[in-house]
């Protein structure tokens, strides 16, 4: 779970890109933390905008960093709560998607937009060809990954 202070802006000027600290996760078994760097996108929805919104509006107290409306913490089965009830109030088949849907949209969006297989497996840390953890992509191009995304 994200805890508040566990995300950061690299300038709150000239917003470019946002470091999240994932202290553990089913990904690293060996809990060494990972940092990620998400990129803006410079289009209407971005990911890197609404977090830095969603951030200025919460408490600065300890405790998660996604917290819902009814002060219950965001957890992996929440979102699929409430994604269901998203799906089912503007009539789509909630069971066709679940939490994970957005991570197989955003990797099949970036396929799409032509990013190399090495850079999409770097990016989301998967693990699955143990080549692929020594491949270092430069923070640069990691950041830039957001503004090549496009549905």
């Amino acid at each position: 779970m994200l805890a508040v202070g566990d995300e950061a802006v690299d300038s709150h000027d000239n917003l470019s890109y946002i470091t999240v600290c994932i202290k553990k996760s089913e990904n690293d078994q060996l809990t060494h933390g990972i940092i990620l760097h998400v990129g803006k996108s410079n289009w209407r929805v971005c990911a890197v905008s609404a977090v830095v919104s969603y951030l200025a509006i919460c408490p600065a107290s300890p405790g998660p960093s996604f917290i819902c409306e009814d002060e219950i913490v965001l957890s992996r089965h929440r979102l699929g709560l409430e994604l269901s009830s998203a799906l089912q109030s503007i009539e789509y088949d909630s069971s066709l998607y679940k939490a994970h849907s957005f991570r197989i949209g955003a990797e099949t969006a970036a396929a799409r937009a032509g990013l190399s297989d090495s850079l999409i497996q770097t990016r989301i840390r998967w693990k699955s060809l143990a080549f692929m953890e020594y491949i270092r992509v430069p923070m640069e191009q990691l950041v830039g990954v957001a503004g090549h995304l496009v549905a």
